[in-house]
């Protein structure tokens, strides 16, 4: 009997063992593809072991990362005309996109807190896009929202985020999940390595294919959606959230207090938001938000650049630059005094 138990509890200890060394020794992970211009692909958007990796890379080398959502990530264009992928054509410098397509910042605090731990004495770029304060819904301080991405990055019980009521159980399940290195790994290996991430639906729905072509990376090039024409943009009256009442606000501002507790220096870039299709009024309060935004930032000792208006074709929507509009800013950036004086010093 005793060595029944004396067995058992070595084969628990090699399990555990097992699970904690796996993600270390076999991450799965080559470094040659973070390229220059390499983003987290969008397909990867959740893969926060495949982030984390990544942090620790730009941590390890010359770089500047910019650190942001989709408008940072480039949604409606391919990598290398990004805003990191324009700036590395126009300096000798190593901009780095570190953004990632659908996170917001209450998910960015996250994405930070947890995964961007190794960024650390560095440069770092922050994007700040007004879209996440220009309704209740966006904000997260309105109704419950069902569609909100990159739920496993928000606070799960200690902050209360109005439009995000999950389950006691889902709460559980995003909170274990995101402290445990051995479920994210497990998560990059369905995302990056099999051709599904279901081994019974993959064979139900190709039952004349070869099982080995499940376990085949499948080809996901991402291929950027067509824009929206001025044309097809119409005149709003945006029902912008009050930075003092807003939620997305208080998470930006946290996100940047880790970094700088983090001792890295910061420059705040914030996005250009489509004032082609507001009216007057929500011009003139978006003005005003701008102003007291870099007003705020200041205080706390943080240089802020408020990016020029984009023309209608240079929108791909309401907040995402086309290629030329990328072009434009990274432009205004690299003539602009305080951006040099930040990436030179």
């Amino acid at each position: 009997m005793k060595k029944e138990i004396n067995y058992s509890i070595a084969i628990i200890f090699f399990l555990v063992i097992s699970i904690i060394m796996l993600p270390k020794l076999f991450p799965l992970i080559d470094e040659k593809i973070f390229t220059q211009n390499y983003r987290i692909p969008y397909y990867a958007g959740e893969d926060y072991f495949l982030f984390n990796k990544y942090a620790k890379f730009l941590s390890q080398i010359d770089s500047i990362p910019l650190l942001g959502d989709s408008v940072i990530w480039g949604h409606y264009v391919h990598e290398e005309e990004s805003l990191s992928g324009e700036l590395n054509l126009l300096s000798q410098k190593n901009f780095r996109n570190a953004g990632i397509d659908g996170v917001h910042p209450a998910a960015m605090n996250g994405l930070v807190e947890y995964f961007a731990g190794d960024i650390k004495n560095k440069k770092v770029i922050i994007g700040i896009n007004l879209l996440w304060m220009s309704s209740r819904r966006h904000d997260l301080s309105g109704e419950q929202n069902n569609e909100i991405n990159h739920k496993i990055l928000l606070p799960q019980f200690l902050e209360k985020i109005p439009a995000y009521q999950p389950t006691i159980e889902e709460r559980l399940s995003s909170a274990i999940k995101k402290n445990f290195e051995f479920l994210l790994w497990a998560d990059h290996i369905k995302i990056s390595k099999f051709n599904s991430s279901n081994l019974y639906q993959w064979t139900m729905e190709n039952p004349q294919k070869n099982i080995i072509e499940f376990f085949k990376p499948e080809e996901k090039k991402f291929m950027p959606p067509e824009s929206i024409t001025p044309r097809g943009l119409t005149i709003q009256d945006i029902q912008w959230v009050d930075m003092e009442a807003s939620l997305q606000w208080r998470f930006i501002l946290k996100t940047i207090k880790i970094l700088q507790d983090r001792n890295n220096k910061l420059l705040a870039i914030i996005t250009p938001f489509n004032e082609h299709m507001m009216s007057a009024s929500s011009i003139k309060k978006m003005d005003s938000m701008t102003k007291a935004i870099k007003e705020e930032l200041k205080r706390e000792d943080i240089e802020v650049i408020d990016c020029p208006m984009l023309l209608p074709e240079e929108f791909a929507d309401s907040s995402h630059p086309t290629a030329k509009g990328y072009e434009k800013i990274a432009k205004y950036l690299i003539s602009n005094k305080s951006f040099l004086k930040f990436i030179e010093r």
